[in-house]
């Protein structure tokens, strides 16, 4: 089959990557990443901030023993001299000794700290400047309290470090995650795109479009292939079977005609007997029936099958093509009691002229040989927003509901039309007919009821 020309262009499909399930997939992963991440960084800031308090301990602990030591050897006045001998050592350390009295023996502080008890144990209080400190007590034998403490500055400065060194490379990570993870959903997205819009091609009509890229060495390369050997497997089983029934048309419609061309010889050889004669008048019709059948399902045929080709389109104003068709079966209305009732607005499109015609005749046609004498068959179009509305409403008995769905298909009849001569393809001529000329046709109730209302939307031709 050949390309054809579509009647709009095809663009490619535009889902923002922020819609994509890669990029969910991605957001998700980010945010156990990040999950995870927080729970490394709690653990290991606990983990440090327990290590670190730890060692304040323990060399608080190991200080205390060793003036306990001096006490024990020397007394106050050797314990006193000790502290004194340290106080100038460590700025970040407090040294208290104070009398069972609480007096000030000696020590960094000039008071006792006020939210600290002398029950002995460890401790944590802030000085006169705000400072923190971690610190033990030890009640002395002689009544006198020892306070030995170390600054939190310290643990406070490493663990401040620690959540620099550990929080700022996980935030690095997780910024180049979602940078990760929107680059390659944009470079997915766009295989997907191209995919997506192989597939709108084929569906707009364009049999022979294939995906592509797909000489590419990877899972795209491989679905692009594959979807091409579908493609090309879908074009040569269409081909087939449009080449069958042009085939089978050739070779039907001929033998058909000739025989209803015998048929007629015949009929005008035994004029003189009226029984054969409408026999053969029987036959004739049947021939007609049938010749009829085949040339509307080819008409279908054909119609859908250039669904999409913008080739041989014009710019019909589809007011005129509707009061033409009115024009056509005034007289046929007239002849059944039937009237028209017109509202028609200027309203160009692209279409053929005579399949436009043919296409609004037979819903014309139904309406007037279904609505009742005294009837009214109402016809409106306008034109807005860039699409015209075309609506065939009839006073006829309408269908059922359940039925609206299966009115297309080929050889089908409402109970409603079963008394009416025809085969059920005129409704399936209609639909191929609009949607070549990219229409939406659709059935509805008559308002107010009863009847049918066939509704075309049609865009405007461009200006």
């Amino acid at each position: 089959m050949t390309g054809r020309p579509h009647m709009t262009l095809l663009a490619a499909p535009g889902a923002g990557v922020r819609r994509s399930a890669v990029w969910r997939f991605t957001l998700a992963f980010t945010g156990v990443f990040a999950l995870a991440a927080a729970l490394v960084l709690w653990l290991g800031y606990g983990s440090v901030s327990r290590y670190v308090e730890r060692r304040i301990a323990d060399g608080v602990s190991t200080d205390m023993k060793g003036f306990e030591d001096v006490f024990a050897q020397s007394g106050r006045a050797g314990l006193k001299q000790a502290l004194e001998q340290r106080l100038p050592a460590d700025p970040n350390r407090i040294y208290l000794l104070v009398d069972k009295e609480g007096e000030l023996v000696v020590g960094t502080l000039t008071r006792w700290p006020n939210d600290t008890g002398r029950e002995g144990g460890a401790v944590r209080f802030r000085d006169e400047r705000g400072r923190s400190f971690d610190g033990t007590l030890r009640a002395l034998s002689d009544g006198s309290t020892l306070l030995l403490a170390h600054d939190r500055a310290e643990h406070d400065a490493i663990l401040k470090g620690l959540f620099a060194e550990m929080a700022l490379p996980a935030l690095a990570a997780l910024a180049l995650a979602l940078l990760g993870g929107f680059l390659v959903s944009r470079r997915i997205l766009r295989q997907v795109a191209a995919l997506n819009h192989t597939c709108r091609a084929v569906e707009a009509g364009d049999l022979t479009a294939r995906a592509a890229r797909a000489g590419d060495d990877d899972e795209f390369g491989e679905l692009a292939r594959n979807v091409n050997a579908m493609l090309a497997r879908i074009d040569r089983l269409v081909g087939s079977v449009q080449h069958l029934s042009d085939h089978i048309a050739h070779e039907t419609r001929t033998p058909l005609a000739r025989l209803r061309a015998r048929l007629e010889r015949a009929r005008a050889a035994l004029i003189a007997s009226p029984e054969a004669t409408a026999a053969i008048d029987d036959a004739i019709s049947e021939t007609q029936t049938i010749i009829s059948i085949f040339a509307a399902l080819l008409d279908i045929t054909a119609a859908e099958a250039a669904e999409g080709d913008g080739r041989g389109l014009t710019t019909v104003d589809l007011a005129e093509a509707a009061a033409a068709v009115v024009d056509l079966y005034e007289g046929v209305a007239e002849d059944r009691g039937v009237t028209f009732a017109l509202s028609l607005a200027p309203a160009p499109v692209l279409g053929e002229p005579m399949l436009l015609t043919r296409m609004l005749a037979n819903v014309v046609d139904n309406a007037v040989k279904f609505s009742p004498e005294g009837g009214v068959v109402t016809v409106t179009l306008t034109a807005a927003s860039g699409e015209a509305i075309l609506s065939i409403a009839d006073q006829g008995p309408g269908i059922a509901e359940a039925f609206g769905a299966a009115a297309f298909e080929r050889f089908s009849r409402a109970d409603s039309a079963h008394a009416t001569p025809g085969h059920g393809l005129g409704l399936p001529l209609v639909r191929a007919i609009a949607l070549r000329h990219g229409m939406k046709v659709s059935l509805e109730a008559a308002r107010p009821p009863p009847g049918l209302d066939v509704i075309f939307r049609a865009p405007l031709a461009p200006r």
